[in-house]
């Protein structure tokens, strides 16, 4: 690697995967297709661990609400008249009737369609048809919504249905540091897109967890981050989640780059001459970096002062266990993606893609390497698979989780042969036997 500029990650190798000792547990093709795995999943993992419900903003006032679908379980999250967040299993108490209807609304009181039983927004049953008709007595103030575990955590609404389950920022563990002084609560989400896709959710969640796939599925990205893994610090956490850095702003060291159009747009947004760099485009990011920590405090992002050179330009990508994917491209954006298990069919799962952004000047579009975004709330679209962008790059990982599901199918495929660079695959699946066997970190 002589004449390499090496990343700056802290104190982090590179190259090579570090945080724990894998057992190379081997990974079938049977967790992916197989619908008894998949109740098990459902019991041991997705169960037991924190998921997240929503956004704190879309629920300002007492009484507004959201509720999320996961697997069969509904989860109805309601805004308190302290301003707390509770979240219940969205279910009637007196005969199993769904409670609410739809993604969100606002209510003083959720009212059964079936025989009209009306809770309260703390979940107390306050109003039965007939109280005196029940032969155990009025279950009014007795049969209340079942309550679970809930936290607002960088504007994000989280949830466990686990009663016993550890505090959340105990099961986040480092990426809590790690992503705070992206100030994340204070974004805006400006993409939101949904799809059912024709695949098990782990199929994209091992996507996201190596990189070894990137020259390949998306050569266009090397022309904006470095996605040479010897160029790339990886780390593993014992709470099941994990880190990759990638160097932004700078051209892939496998082939000789220039400055493409995406790191060009960024370059001009933070008043650059991409043409200044065009016999040393390897000292773009540098040139990036001072750029805006001289410009964030003018344009109003004080938190650039408290970001590292490596967070005003890098891709700082974090795995969180067992379906979520956070990436901070830069510190602008963050990329919210998603996959969770569908409700009848291991073969298929929900996928959610989201871009959260903080504001650009005079209310300018936010421009940074992955692309233009409009800055306003974004609204919910549901993207029927295949007939609509799920954007440029999800769009290429969908398409070979796809294929990949179709490859489970066969008498002739084994296990997994893994690379060092998809190491953080093996922690994910190694992870998820320990949920499954009843041995949670």
């Amino acid at each position: 690697m002589d004449g390499v500029d090496l990343m700056d990650a802290g104190d982090l190798p590179l190259g090579k995967t570090l945080g724990l000792t894998l057992r190379g547990d081997t990974i079938s093709s049977e967790e992916y297709t197989s619908a008894d795995f998949m109740q098990r999943e459902m019991d041991m993992v997705w169960a037991k661990v924190w998921n997240v419900g929503g956004l704190a903003s879309e629920i300002p006032e007492p009484g507004d609400y959201i509720t999320h679908q996961l697997g069969k379980e509904s989860i109805l999250m309601v805004r308190q008249d302290d301003g707390a967040v509770k979240a219940f299993f969205n279910v009637c108490q007196h005969r199993g009737n769904r409670l609410v209807y739809g993604d969100d609304g606002s209510a003083d009181l959720f009212t059964c369609v079936y025989h009209g039983w009306q809770f309260a927004r703390d979940g107390e049953l306050v109003n039965v048809q007939d109280p005196e008709d029940f032969r155990e007595g009025n279950p009014c103030g007795k049969l209340n919504l079942v309550g679970m575990p809930c936290e607002v955590w960088a504007g994000f609404i989280w949830y466990n249905m686990d009663p016993d389950c550890r505090p959340l920022a105990e099961f986040l563990g480092p990426v809590v540091d790690e992503l705070a002084p992206y100030r994340i609560e204070g974004m805006t989400r400006v993409f939101y897109r949904v799809t059912e896709a024709p695949f098990n959710y782990k199929c994209i969640h091992d996507n996201f967890c190596e990189s070894y796939h990137l020259p390949t599925l998306h050569p266009q990205i090397g022309s904006f981050v470095d996605d040479d893994y010897r160029n790339t610090a990886f780390m593993m956490y014992p709470q099941g989640h994990n880190l990759m850095k990638m160097k932004g702003a700078l051209p892939s060291m496998r082939e000789a780059g220039g400055i493409g159009d995406s790191l060009a747009a960024e370059m001009r947004e933070w008043d650059l001459d991409p043409a200044d760099f065009a016999s040393r485009p390897r000292e773009a990011r540098g040139a990036l970096q001072r750029q805006k920590r001289a410009l964030g405090p003018l344009r109003d992002l004080p938190h650039f002062a408290e970001l590292e050179d490596g967070q005003l330009t890098d891709a700082h990508h974090f795995n969180i266990f067992p379906g979520t994917t956070m990436t901070m491209s830069g510190p602008m954006m963050l990329g919210f993606q998603r996959a969770e298990p569908h409700p009848t069919d291991p073969n298929k799962c929900i996928f959610e893609h989201w871009r959260l952004a903080h504001p650009a000047p005079d209310g300018r579009d936010v421009v940074n390497s992955t692309g233009v975004f409009a800055f306003r709330v974004a609204e919910r679209e549901v993207i029927p698979f295949g007939q609509g962008s799920m954007g440029s790059v999800s769009d290429q990982d969908l398409y070979a989780c796809s294929g990949q599901q179709l490859g489970f199918q066969s008498r002739g495929f084994r296990r997994m042969y893994l690379a060092g660079q998809e190491d953080r695959v093996q922690q994910f699946h190694e992870m998820l036997h320990d949920y499954m066997d009843d041995r949670r970190p």
